[in-house]
């Protein structure tokens, strides 16, 4: 799972490049990924090495995941998806436009880049929302198999 996640992350970096998206939008993507990213760390040092509640720190990342993962990542997903598809006239007039033109061969790379962009966002997307279910239900787990959990490396 983490392996998908961070092969995935740099397409998404990269395919990103060939969009038409305000920075503003993947600047904020990249804040939220990286802000959280951090948070994350620091809370798996907590829970290797000090003596803190593992699901009280459950409890909070699942608002920090939620946030800067689910939610933020989420409504950014749509905003740079929204303004691709309209740049390119529409959900089914992108592929009308392209055949009818005669330009197929001059934006066919651009669309591959726009719909690799699409899935990698999408498996992303979907990643994080299922750590998030992952991460809640640790939360409500109670104390004593949260903290086996931890113990036994099953992250």
């Amino acid at each position: 799972e983490t392996m998908i996640h961070h092969l995935v992350s740099p397409i998404c970096i990269l395919c990103s490049t060939q969009t038409e998206v305000d920075f503003r939008v993947l600047c904020h993507l990249c804040i939220c990924i990286d802000l959280s990213g951090a948070i994350l760390g620091y809370s798996k040092f907590l829970l290797r090495y000090a003596h803190v509640s593992t699901t009280e720190v459950y409890r909070r990342l699942v608002w920090v995941h939620g946030l800067l993962r689910v939610f933020g990542p989420f409504i950014d997903t749509a905003i740079i998806m929204h303004k691709e598809v309209q740049l390119h006239g529409g959900l089914f007039g992108l592929s009308q436009a392209l055949a009818s033109s005669g330009g197929f061969e001059h934006r066919s790379t651009r669309t591959d880049m726009t719909q690799l962009y699409f899935w990698a966002m999408t498996v992303l997307d979907a990643f994080n929302l299922y750590f998030f279910f992952v991460i809640r239900q640790r939360a409500t787990m109670p104390r004593h198999v949260a903290d086996a959990l931890e113990r036994t490396g099953c992250h």
